[in-house]
């Protein structure tokens, strides 16, 4: 008796594989119809069969099976996707499907876009010259901006999210002259674009020049001045906006017409100029003498100039006080 069950159940475990081999075919034996689309233009996602193809099959899960088959991403903005036959072959093993049941229409592949949106360049180069004014120190009135290279229009992926901008710049104390900004662009916070832009920034002041050719050592008079409004994007130097600043000031260096002047070419003139008669005193102790002299070079408050004491025909060294005193120094 105990012979008979376990050749029964011998028997059970040599036909077993038959039977599930069996129930196997009859599932993957179903006739499956794939006709794949020519073109198709998908929001942003990943990608699966029932996308790109119509699938017919009798057997409904199995349907639905071959439907989810993953088949990547769409591609970006801009770009194509082509799937060919071979590559839903490759999927179709990945799945255990045996593709020698399916048949496929006429179409052979299929070429994929992403449903985009256009982001015109020019929408990027106003939001970046809005944000560059929006940080320069200067009022709008002295600044002209300008695009040296516009950027081309950018795509992005059309999928209803809120697009987020945040603009930067390369030398944030940089405020005139040729200036980068980068500018990124994202939706639901995921970057899509990252871009730089190159912006020119001119400036323009009401500034001193003059009108006429001022030569060195001449003393600026309120003649000599006028206002103009210039450009000053690659002028160097601190310049004046009154004429009041420079009245009194001595050119250090011949200045032509319609030159805007900096500190650069002034200085104060001297209280005491070579060749002028001076007071002299000499203190020593409690002993307090008073002479003349003449100055042998120009001089400033506090400068120590060479001075001749008239008496005595000596030279000697003296502290200007003021425009007619000079203090000997031993």
């Amino acid at each position: 008796m105990g012979k008979e069950r376990l050749i029964m159940k011998l028997n059970i475990l040599i036909f077993l594989p038959v039977i599930i081999l069996s129930v196997i075919h009859t599932a993957v034996g179903e006739k499956i119809r794939i006709e794949i689309k020519d073109k198709v233009t998908l929001p942003e996602k990943q990608m699966v069969l029932g996308d790109i193809a119509c699938v017919s099959c009798s057997n409904l899960s199995l349907l639905e099976r071959i439907n989810n088959i993953s088949i990547g991403n769409t591609p970006w903005p801009g770009n194509v996707r082509r799937i060919e036959r071979d590559t839903l072959n490759a999927r179709f093993m990945d799945e255990g499907l045996d593709f020698k049941e399916i048949t496929y229409g006429s179409t052979t592949s299929s070429l994929i876009s992403v449903e985009s949106i256009t982001i015109p360049g020019e929408e990027i180069i106003r939001k970046a010259k809005d944000y560059l004014l929006s940080k320069l120190s200067r009022p709008e009135s002295e600044i002209i901006i300008e695009s040296d290279r516009p950027p081309m229009d950018k795509l992005i992926p059309a999928n209803g999210g809120d697009i987020q901008w945040e603009i930067s710049q390369i030398d944030a104390n940089k405020e005139r002259g040729n200036v980068q900004l980068i500018v990124r662009i994202s939706i639901n916070e995921k970057q899509y674009l990252k871009l730089p832009v190159f912006l020119t920034v001119r400036t323009y002041e009401d500034i001193i020049t003059s009108n006429k050719k001022i030569n060195r050592h001449d003393i600026l008079a309120m003649d000599d001045l006028v206002i103009k409004r210039m450009e000053t994007t690659k002028l160097t130097g601190v310049t004046f906006d009154t004429r009041e600043d420079l009245l009194g000031k001595r050119a250090i260096r011949p200045i032509l017409p319609n030159i805007p002047i900096t500190a650069e070419m002034i200085d104060n003139p001297p209280l005491i100029k070579k060749g002028d008669f001076i007071r002299v005193s000499v203190q020593s102790g409690n002993l307090h003498i008073l002479t003349k002299g003449v100055a042998k070079e120009d001089g400033y408050v506090g400068k120590v100039i060479k001075i001749k004491n008239i008496d005595s025909n000596k030279e000697l060294y003296g502290k200007v006080e003021d425009s007619t005193s000079v203090k000997i120094i031993f």
